[in-house]
């Protein structure tokens, strides 16, 4: 079948294993979607049943801004939209954006619902689910506000269901901390805070004998640039001693550097269900409601720093208990697959 696809392919680790896994679990089909400036998913290794129809910034602002994906997705035979944060009510320049994309049965996987402030909102997106022949979430706070809908479902993040096989676990004694722009999160009040204790985690770390990795999940969304500000505000001894990553679109070196540590401290979400999944210990940081809301459906009992609240952190009463926490995911691994129950009926 030739398949539109909607995901978020903007070179983040996380949306990127979604597409990866999609694409893998239906390798004989074939899928389409359009991109923002992003040649690097054109004849990528990862995704080689995936076309990009465009990947013009100024063609994906004309799409959006005119609606012109129905055109693009009823030339072809199904729409999967794929991704975490996909019904955010964030933006004005959104708020005409269609979410049924044309004629074709649609199938609507790994997502979560929110922030939203507006019933018009709301509504939108309800009638959206309503005209979908399957919607899955990844978090029961979702499902609920849904669960009238017949053919809504929840299951665990679909990144559970990621095949590590070939990924070599090493437990070096070495933490990654994986870092946000805070005002890209609308987090902006806590930027400051927030750098400096990470400053102040990445000392703790380091006089317990571990080398410190700041890593970039996306540099569009401003990964990299916070991980630039942090270190302007080391000295110069501090900083010659901290690591960085930059994700730039290689998935298997980006999980070799994750696999090669002990812990990590994940202020994106994907850093923790990534470190989960290959038996790390994992200290969230979290910003939204969705990681606590999937750490609830999990009963994570480890440490979890709330961004509002960093400002009353000790991080030297961190116990040698929280820093060696590791939950057992072999359930979420499992039932991370129902996401592709329907799917599955018509592509495999």
């Amino acid at each position: 079948m030739k398949i539109y696809m909607r995901a978020y392919l903007s070179e983040n680790l996380g949306d990127d294993l979604f597409v990866k896994i999609l694409t893998e679990r239906y390798s004989k089909h074939k899928f389409y979607s359009i991109t923002c400036g992003f040649d690097k998913y054109k004849n990528n290794r990862y995704y080689k049943n995936l076309k990009i129809i465009s990947s013009n910034r100024y063609i994906f602002r004309i799409i959006r801004k005119f609606n012109l994906e129905k055109i693009i997705a009823n030339r072809l035979e199904l729409v999967v939209i794929i991704g975490g944060s996909m019904y955010i009510e964030a933006n004005e320049k959104d708020k005409d954006r269609e979410f049924i994309i044309g004629k074709n049965k649609h199938y609507i996987i790994g997502t979560n619902f929110g922030p939203c402030t507006t019933e018009e909102y709301l509504n939108r997106v309800k009638k959206s689910f309503d005209n979908a022949q399957d919607v899955c979430f990844r978090e029961s706070y979702s499902y609920d506000l849904f669960k009238y809908i017949n053919h809504v479902r929840f299951a665990p993040d679909i990144i559970f269901s990621l095949d590590t096989s070939n990924i070599k676990k090493i437990d070096s004694k070495k933490v990654i901390i994986s870092v946000v722009l805070c005002r890209r999160k609308s987090k902006i009040e806590y930027e400051e805070s927030y750098e400096e204790k990470i400053i102040e985690m990445t000392k703790f770390f380091m006089n317990k004998g571990y080398e410190v990795t700041l890593m970039s999940f996306c540099k569009a969304e401003g990964d990299e640039l916070a991980i630039q500000k942090i270190l302007s505000k080391c000295d110069e001894e501090l900083k010659s001693k901290i690591n960085t990553y930059f994700y730039r679109g290689n998935i298997e070196e980006a999980l070799n550097v994750m696999a090669d540590s002990e812990i990590i401290v994940g202020t994106r979400f994907h850093a923790n269900i990534i470190g989960m999944i290959l038996g790390k210990t994992v200290i969230p940081i979290t910003y939204s409601k969705k990681t606590n809301n999937v750490l609830e459906d999990m009963n994570f009992k480890g440490k979890i720093i709330d961004l509002s609240k960093i400002d009353e952190l000790k991080i030297e009463r961190l116990s040698n208990e929280e820093l060696s926490y590791k939950i057992d995911i072999s359930k979420q691994k499992e039932e991370a697959n129902k996401h592709f129950k329907e799917l599955d009926k018509i592509l495999k």
